[in-house]
């Protein structure tokens, strides 16, 4: 009887760890399944484009996945509505702008929704995913009171034949550099007031400009969930014009002709100079050498 117990307590340990591994192994291959994601851009109020991701999760980080083909809808599932195709690249990311032949139908409406389907291999699953976006427009704009530059910029939603400002909204409002942009005051984001407005006073003096002193400004809407992705920018003349620092007239050992320096201009003739200083002297002794050859044959001679 006791050896019947104990097997019976082993069995049920057995299941248990059995069950377990069972679990964690349906997490691992629900989590490997590739994730199918939209963002809507919308740059300068211009050309709206769809970027599509493809990803999947690998233990506890995302990992892209390549050569996902994708078909890109405007509403529904339709021929009609077809944006376009696309396949993700090796970043596993593809885009597409609304082609102009939907701007009438983008014109009409105040709301949209965009609906992504991948094109399954043989024995994989369809993945969908779709994105539903209020049309809206960023604008920005400057002001100067009293010496206290300020960067302000307004979101406004779309409402049957109006446009409207929209309050609470988290935006950027920056200063374009090369890689990135600064934040043109202290705070990284800024929210809109009760008007819709959002300000920053500028705190980037004395900060390089092109070589007229232009800097580019900045307002930017990231990932929002009603309205995506919207930038929108603005030169202004607040920068310090910056010039190109140059050594063209400058005495260094990269320049050419009589810009090198001087001491190399020396060595180089003192080298030149010593050179043909020697051939010459050799030929003149070669000479004086033959010379008195000769004077010593007459001499025999004689």
């Amino acid at each position: 009887m006791k050896v019947n117990y104990h097997h019976k307590i082993i069995i049920f340990f057995l299941f248990l760890i059995g069950a377990g591994f069972g679990k964690i192994a349906a997490q691992d291959s629900a989590a490997a399944e590739t994730i199918l994601g939209l963002r809507y851009f919308l740059p300068e109020n211009k050309v709206p484009y769809i970027e599509i991701t493809t990803k999947k999760k690998v233990g506890r980080k995302f990992e892209a996945v390549k050569a996902i083909p994708v078909n890109v809808y405007f509403g529904e599932a339709t021929e009609n509505n077809l944006l376009g195709k696309v396949t993700t690249d090796n970043n596993g990311a593809a885009r597409i702008a609304i082609p102009a032949n939907f701007k009438s139908t983008w014109d009409s409406l105040n709301e949209f929704k965009f609906l992504a389907e991948s094109v399954p291999a043989k024995g994989e699953d369809v993945l969908t995913t779709d994105l539903t976006i209020k049309k809206a427009v960023l604008e920005i704009d400057t002001a100067n009171a009293d010496g206290v530059r300020t960067v302000t910029a307004q979101l406004k939603e779309k409402s049957g034949n109006e446009w409207v400002a929209v309050k609470d909204i988290e935006m950027k409002l920056g200063v374009k550099r090369l890689l990135s942009s600064l934040s043109a005051g202290d705070a990284e984001t800024y929210t809109s007031d009760s008007t819709g407005i959002a300000s920053a006073e500028f705190k980037r003096d004395s900060m390089p400009g092109d070589s007229k002193g232009a800097l580019i400004l900045v307002a930017r809407v990231e990932d929002n969930d009603v309205y995506g992705n919207l930038v929108v920018e603005k030169s202004v003349p607040w920068g310090v014009a910056e010039k190109a620092p140059t050594d063209f007239w400058r005495r260094t050992l990269w320049s050419t002709g009589n810009r090198a320096p001087g001491w190399l201009l020396f060595l180089a003739l003192s080298i030149i100079v010593g050179v043909w200083g020697t051939i010459f002297y050799l030929i003149r002794q070669l000479l004086i050498i033959k010379k008195m050859g000769k004077e010593s044959g007459n001499i025999i001679k004689t």
